[in-house]
Parts: C-alpha cells; sequence; structure tokens
C-alpha cells in the first residue's frame, strides 16, 4: 500500500503504511522506479537503545487540500514521538522531509536519529555509487543523479553494500548508533546518515530537515540544493501547500461545501491522487503502487488508454481541460497507424507489457479515448484543440473500429477486466459511444460523410447487441454473447448510451447488480463468482457505478450512501485502493487511478443532479 503519495509530473515519490519510502519515480510519473527504501531509526544514546520508526505505532495523514504529508511515530518504550512531515515540490525535482523529535519523558534525553537511504537507480541494484562530498551524499549511475543534504548537516555518515553476498546493508550500521564514516561505494551501495541531536528536556523537540535533489547529473542536483539552502524549509512547506491549496479551487462548484466533510475530502483528495498520476508528457498510469509487482512481477504503472481517458473526463468535467488536453496529445503520439491503440503502455510511450495475444487490441481502449474527447470539447468548447485531435486521432480511431465490426458487432477481444476473449455488453457499449462521439465531432469540423458512416455504424451496432445481449428472459443484459453472468459493467449499456437510462433494459440490469453483487459491507463486486485476489471482493469502481445509475434515477440518498461506502473504504489518508476485502481492509493496489477518477464523476454528477441538471 502507498497511503502518501507526492509528485509534479516528473518526481513522484510513494511512501507506505509503515512510513518508508518505496517509490521514487523519475523522469516520469510512474517510470524508472529508483526506490528501494528510506526509512528511519532512532538511538537513544544514554539507554544505548536503538529502533527502527516503522516498528513503532504509526499514525499517517495530509494536511489539509494538499499534497504535504505527515506520518506520526510514537513509542512508550522511547518515550519519544517523532513527527514527519514530507511533500515533493511542485515545480521543482526534490523530495523534502522534516523530522520532529520530541521527549515525551520526565528526564532529558539525548538521541541520535537516522535516515538509511537504499536506491536502485535505473531499477536494479548494480553499478551504482554512493558518495559523501561534504554535507552531501550522492547516489547515481548513468544520469540519474540523487543529491542528498540535509539543515543542520549530518554529523555521521557512510556509505556501503547492500543485498550482496550477504551484505544487509548500511542500515545494521545504524543499530549500534554509530556510523562508520566510509566516504564512497559502488556496485549494490547504499548510505545512512545521522544527526545528534541537542539535549531535549521533558517536552521539548528538535528538528532536522533532509532533502534529496534529482537531477540528471550532478550540476542539476546542486542547483536544486542550492536554492533549498537559500531559503528558509517552512516557507517551501507553506509554498507547496498554497500552491496545491491554489490548484484545488478550480474544481470548487456549488454544492461541494454542503457535502458531507468525508466526502468533500475524498473529492478533493481524488482530484489530487489523478493529478499526481498524470505525468508532464500526458501519460496517467494505473497505479503508483509498486508492491504488486511481489504478486506478479510486474506493475500497474503502466498508462491503459482506458483508464487514462475516464481520467481525463474526470479532470475535464471537474474543470481541469488543461491538463487532460496533455493526455489527448499523448493518445495522439502513441496510437497506432491503423488506428487503434494497444493494451497498455509505459509513461514514455513504448508499447508497455501485455498478457494478450497479438494484436494486442482490447477494442473498448480504442473507443474510450474518443468519447472522452468528445467530453472535453463539450466541456471546452476549443475548437482548435478538437481539430488538432480530428485527423491524427479521432478519424483514424473511428475508422479502425468501423473496421473492427462484423454483422454490426464488434469481433471478440479481451473484456473490461482483461480476463477472458468474447464480445461483452461493456466492449459494445464503449464502441458505440466511440463511433457515436467521432460523428458529432465529425459534423462540428464539417466532415459530414465520416459522421454519416459512423452514425450508420453506431445504429447496426446497437441493433445487434440489443438483440444479442440483452436477455429477455433475465431482464437484463448480459456480461456477453453466450455469457449471462451478472457483471457491474454492464451499467456502460446506459452510461455510453447503448439503451435509455429510463429503459426497463437498464433498470432490470442495475438491480440485478445491485441484488447480486452487492457485498454485506455495503460495496459492489465486480462479477458473481469473482475470484481475482479474493472471492468477490468490493471494489470503489464497481460501487460508484451503482452510485451513478441512482444518481441518474434521482435516488439521491441511495447514491449519497454509495460515495459514502467509497469515502470510508479509502485508507485514512484518503486514498482509495482498487479492492476490499470482507473486513474493508485494503485490497490489490492502493491507490487505484480509476477509483479516484470515478469517485470524482459521480461526485460531480450528484451534486449536478441537486440542481436539477445532468437530465439528459
Amino acid at each position: 500500500m502507498r497511503p502518501l503519495i507526492y509528485g509534479n509530473g516528473t518526481l513522484l515519490v510513494c511512501v507506505d503504511e509503515r512510513g518508508v519510502a518505496r517509490d521514487f519515480y523519475y523522469p516520469y510519473a510512474g517510470m524508472e522506479n529508483h526506490g528501494g527504501n528510506i526509512r528511519l531509526g532512532l538511538f537513544d544514546i544514554d539507554m544505548k537503545k536503538f529502533s527502527w520508526l516503522d516498528c513503532w505505532e504509526i499514525e499517517q495523514r495530509y494536511d489539509g487540500a494538499s499534497l504535504v504529508g505527515e506520518t506520526g511515530y510514537t513509542s512508550k518504550g522511547f518515550a519519544a514521538a517523532v513527527k514527519v512531515r514530507e511533500t515533493v515540490h511542485h515545480e521543482l525535482n526534490f523530495f523534502l522531509r522534516s523530522f520532529e523529535v520530541r521527549n515525551v519523558s520526565d528526564r532529558p534525553k539525548h538521541f541520535r536519529l537516522f535516515s538509511a537511504q537504499n536506491y536502485h537507480i535505473l531499477e536494479n541494484n548494480y553499478a551504482n555509487t554512493a558518495v559523501r562530498d561534504g554535507d552531501m551524499m550522492s547516489h547515481y549511475k548513468r544520469d540519474r543523479f540523487i543529491l542528498q543534504s540535509s539543515s543542520p548537516a549530518f554529523d555521521q555518515f557512510t556509505a556501503g553494500i547492500s543485498e550482496w553476498r550477504g551484505m544487509e546493508g548500511t542500515w545494521k550500521d545504524a543499530e549500534d548508533g554509530v556510523l562508520a564514516g566510509n566516504v564512497v561505494a559502488h556496485g549494490s551501495a547504499d548510505s545512512a546518515l545521522g544527526w545528534t541531536l541537542p539535549e531535549l528536556r521533558p517536552g521539548e523537540a528538535a528538528t532536522v530537515h533532509f532533502w534529496a535533489c534529482v537531477g540528471h547529473n550532478f550540476p542539476e542536483a546542486k542547483r536544486i540544493n542550492d536554492w533549498i539552502k537559500a531559503r528558509d524549509v517552512e516557507t517551501i512547506y507553506c509554498s507547496c501547500k498554497k500552491f496545491w491549496e491554489a490548484f484545488c479551487t478550480r474544481a470548487a462548484r456549488p454544492g461541494l461545501d454542503k457535502l458531507p466533510p468525508p466526502v468533500r475530502e475524498a473529492f478533493t483528495r481524488s482530484l489530487l491522487t489523478v493529478a499526481c498520476h498524470l505525468d508532464r508528457g500526458g501519460s496517467i498510469i494505473a497505479s503508483c503502487d509498486s508492491q504488486i509487482k511481489q504478486q506478479g512481477a510486474d506493475y500497474y504503472t503502466y498508462c491503459w488508454p482506458r483508464d487514462a481517458a475516464w481520467a481525463a473526463v474526470a479532470l475535464d468535467r471537474a474543470g481541469y481541460g488543461h491538463l487532460s488536453m496533455h493526455t489527448y496529445r499523448f493518445f495522439k503520439k502513441i496510437v497506432d497507424p491503423k488506428g487503434y491503440f494497444r493494451h497498455k503502455y509505459t509513461p514514455a510511450g513504448d508499447l508497455g507489457s501485455t498478457w494478450h495475444p497479438l494484436p494486442m487490441v482490447q477494442i473498448d481502449e480504442t473507443a474510450t479515448p474518443i468519447y472522452a474527447i468528445y467530453v472535453h470539447w463539450q466541456e471546452t468548447r476549443d475548437v482548435n484543440e478538437l481539430s488538432s485531435l480530428y485527423e491524427p486521432l479521432v478519424k483514424p480511431a473511428a475508422d479502425s473500429l468501423m473496421g473492427f465490426l462484423k454483422d454490426g458487432m464488434p469481433k471478440p477481444s479481451f473484456d473490461l477486466w482483461e480476463e477472458r476473449k468474447g464480445i461483452y455488453t461493456y466492449s459494445c457499449a464503449s464502441v458505440y459511444s466511440g463511433l457515436r462521439s467521432a460523428a458529432a465531432i465529425g459534423r462540428v469540423l464539417g466532415d459530414e460523410g465520416s459522421a454519416a458512416a459512423w452514425d450508420g455504424a453506431a445504429a447496426k451496432l446497437k441493433g445487434a447487441a440489443l438483440e444479442r445481449l440483452y436477455d429477455q428472459a433475465l431482464g437484463r443484459f448480459r456480461r456477453g454473447v453466450f455469457d449471462d453472468t451478472v457483471d457491474a459493467s454492464a451499467f456502460a449499456a446506459w452510461y455510453l448510451g447503448l439503451v435509455e437510462p429510463e429503459s426497463p433494459m437498464a433498470a432490470g440490469t442495475m438491480a440485478a447488480i445491485e441484488k447480486e453483487l452487492m457485498g454485506p459491507g455495503g460495496g459492489v463486486a465486480r462479477y458473481a463468482g469473482d475470484g481475482y485476489q479474493g472471492h468477490m471482493n468490493s471494489w470503489p469502481l464497481c460501487t460508484l457505478w451503482l452510485a451513478q445509475w441512482h444518481i441518474r434515477r434521482r435516488e439521491l440518498p441511495r447514491a449519497l450512501e454509495l460515495i459514502e461506502w467509497c469515502a470510508k473504504a479509502a485508507a485514512p489518508t484518503g486514498l482509495m485502493p482498487e479492492q476490499t476485502g470482507p473486513g474493508g481492509e485494503p485490497v490489490s493496489v492502493l491507490p487505484l487511478a480509476w477509483s479516484h477518477s470515478t469517485f470524482m464523476l459521480a461526485v460531480i454528477e450528484y451534486l449536478e443532479a441537486l440542481e436539477g441538471k445532468g437530465l439528459s
């Protein structure tokens, strides 16, 4: 889990539930994870006693509507409390941490604080160098440079070897309270720094500021280090907090302040979380939580065009079209010359790993970006942006969708959950919305011939889909052709316009979802019998789809119950997981960007319903 994340679109740092900094992505949000861990320890000089803080009692939170976070540690055995405040600067690429160590005993205390750093630069622990240079301890390899410094300067240091031929690392050296002072190490190199604190009388505290500046070389990192040293650290925290508070004001809308505080706070946290997953080049990764690799030797740190498109829709609807436009330009960069998108991509735009056979096409991933671009047009009415996306992206993608149809229906491809191949309700609804959106865009730009062709294909698809996917006897949509499983993704039939929300077909489908997939805790599972990381775990994403249904039906109290369930399913810091287990515990990755973007959409639609909007 990664309950605290901090990012600026270039540097993304993730902290786990024990306060250990685990992920250190640079220069892309979600690519090149140079992290291993940065952990803190405390040595009681008088008692000659050491402990790592990640073994203490812990509380974590964000400082209001910002990307400044806090981790609080307490230990009765040490009679000490440590507060860690941290952030990634919103413009410059550095990770700032401040450690406040407080004596909570009834007698004077003498402490030494330690920070142990183990980076895996360029995602491995080979050919790294750690070197002390005055008041700096730097780690580097090739064109990736991490310069660490502090105020006050560290008075203990060492560089060494970790995870190699039985050598555990310099963190082990810290446990006797004194570091060896080795100035350089190479290979599987790590480092540890120490600060001897002044005597602390009962109730007193001392603070150490630590930062890691990241660049392509030493001069670049050194310039950032000099910038920090020329400023008061407290003003940096204040600036970062004010920036993110100002960032969030664009999303303010009537009624938001009247929502229950947990929902209001979850909306703001969702906006900030989606922003952290957005690379400055336009990619939006699914999740920055790399812990998932322990289960399958791969990550969620890829850009799935579908997930990214839904996140872009949420940004557009919240008023951040200037950000979503970066994603649409990224789509323009990665779309295949034949017009379709493949399974997933790295944040740099390269082809991502896959379990799909060639040509790696999952048809909703080509359709959803077109739908998202049409939403962008509806929100911004910027015809210059729309025109810039039409010929290189919208038109070839829509033509590709048409070419993928056979007898009116999409040819078999992987379903939304990427588990099975066939013809599915979600896929058909996505292709229908993509074709209809492309037609609407074509008419805006005067391409009447293409618009008519796409509209015609959409109409034929609708007829075939209703005939083959809606089951009169069951009174609902099947998951797919020859697959009558109750699946939450069938919500797309009405949400993406394949049928009207007022239709009995929509009502029967959603009633079945609510009856068959609702868990005892109040959340909604993906589908009947789902066994991914547990039996029918609840997914915030699916729960929010049901909330959106009740919003569309103007059943607002029920919708708010479901929205509140999702807010409660979040970690104490407000980050939402992919799924929750039987006891409400987070399962799989935390956070999941799609959970957060859908939460944003549900809240926006709820507020519009309160105002009497959003009826169409």
